[in-house]
């Protein structure tokens, strides 16, 4: 199985797609531990919550609801975006997007989710997960509280059994291109595709945020 799934991420990692494997969590959400944050919302108000997080499933915003602690999803369509530490996450297509580099106008952002097809096959192939309802719980959106809680699968009580997959974006202001050739090339003025080129064919990866950070420039413009 293990060989499978290397050899799978190596078809991925060799092909020139938006989605790319990112190692794997422990966790269900992006910070093992709830963390205070400052929430944006888009009619330009902010405010301080001290205990939140970001569910994998769809990369939106968690929080825990005073003084319950019950786990909430917030309502992505207002959310603007959140700064977590020095981490800032921006909303694009209703994720939480975190922000890579920017150069001017324009952004590089990355939003990591749970790769839950990989997890499908390694249950199928394998029956490894010893509770099978976190697919269906990824799937079908069930009570996040009780997707949070399984964590585990059978194995060592240090593997990390949730495979995780990156998609990056270019942002400019509403607008978002995603990071692969075919997009980007339809999103290019025919000025700038020689210089487009001329990037792209000095060892240029599409799995490495540092080399798609140069492609910025081309959507400063």
């Amino acid at each position: 199985m293990r060989q499978a799934f290397l050899l799978f991420l190596l078809a991925l990692c060799c092909s020139v797609h938006a989605q790319i494997p990112a190692g794997r969590s422990k966790t269900v959400t992006m910070f093992s531990d709830f963390q205070p944050a400052i929430i944006k919302l888009k009619d330009g108000k902010q405010s301080v919550h001290k205990q939140t997080n970001i569910f994998l499933k769809n990369s939106t915003l968690v929080y825990k609801k005073a003084p319950t602690g019950e786990i909430m999803e917030a309502s992505m369509p207002v959310v603007a975006g959140i700064t977590v530490g020095e981490r800032n996450f921006i909303n694009v297509k209703n994720r939480l997007a975190e922000v890579v580099a920017t150069e001017g106008n324009a952004t590089l952002v990355r939003i990591r989710v749970i790769d839950v097809e990989t997890m499908k096959g390694e249950y199928l192939n394998n029956s490894i997960m010893t509770n099978s309802s976190m697919l269906d719980d990824l799937n079908a959106g069930r009570l996040i509280g009780e997707s949070m809680s399984t964590t585990r699968i059978d194995g060592a009580e240090d593997e990390e059994p949730y495979p995780l997959m990156d998609t990056y974006y270019y942002v400019v202001g509403d607008k978002a291109t995603i990071a692969q050739e075919r997009s980007i090339k339809s999103a290019l003025k025919k000025e700038q595709r020689k210089e487009y080129e001329v990037i792209i064919s000095t060892g240029f990866s599409w799995t490495r945020a540092e080399d798609l950070a140069k492609l910025l420039k081309l959507f400063n413009q």
